[in-house]
């Protein structure tokens, strides 16, 4: 639409501006602060979706990091030389492996290391998007520890 053809309908004194214009005084850009604490948000979302669904790797499976699967994994530990022999366990690729007390053990460390590296990965990001002159456009997609099929 053009504006000048309505400029003759302003009262006296008022200054016509541009559509963008309006937009910017209605919609004022974040402060830092705001920035800040939006982009943190998008961060800690990436970070809590790769340990809660991006799971963790122990020889050639990945195994589910959903907390339903990690109780269930964290009991498996516990039942130690008590775990029944023969139980099939699904991976996150959909082959069935056979649980044995070390496998267990095994996925139980890889949890905790993934969960430690995530979480490293996070507070790298958040440094340098705090040290950042634009936070609102920080790249925070590179740099994680892989997921399930990445």
């Amino acid at each position: 639409m053009d504006e000048l053809a309505f400029s003759h309908l302003l009262p006296a004194g008022c200054v016509a501006i541009t559509a963008e214009e309006a937009h910017a005084i209605t919609n004022p850009a974040p402060t830092l602060e705001e920035a800040r604490d939006a982009r943190w948000q998008l961060i800690k979302a990436e970070r809590d979706s790769r340990t809660l669904s991006g799971g963790y790797r122990v020889g050639a499976h990945w195994y589910h990091s959903d907390t339903f699967s990690r109780t269930q994994q964290m009991g498996l530990v516990m039942l130690g030389a008590s775990l029944p022999s023969g139980v099939e366990w699904k991976t996150m690729g959909g082959a069935k492996v056979v649980m044995t007390t070390a496998l267990a053990q095994q996925i139980f460390a890889a949890a905790a290391a993934s969960d430690i590296a995530v979480f490293a990965a996070a507070e790298t990001h958040r440094a340098a998007m705090m040290a950042s002159a634009s936070p609102a456009t920080y790249d925070y997609s590179g740099g994680w520890p892989p997921v399930f099929g990445e």
